[in-house]
């Protein structure tokens, strides 16, 4: 299962899945937004590909937004 970090706070990552937010333990360089592969309660692997193109989706939608705006 795949989900996505939502904050890091005192070694525990904070992870939205399909079935809601939970607590885990965090790995080692684990950053806010960044999608994980979960497995057994656990984070197995962070996808960084899949976070960057996540960032710049919603940073081009901001921009978008801001550009109707102005």
């Amino acid at each position: 299962m795949k989900g996505i970090v939502d904050r890091v706070e005192r070694g525990i990552a904070v992870v939205e899945t399909e079935n809601g937010m939970c607590e885990l333990p965090a790995v080692d360089g684990l950053r806010d937004g960044d999608v994980v592969e979960l497995r057994d309660g656990a984070i197995v692997a962070i996808d960084r590909a899949e976070a960057q193109a996540r960032r710049a989706r919603m940073q081009a939608r901001l921009d978008r937004m801001l550009k109707r705006d102005g």
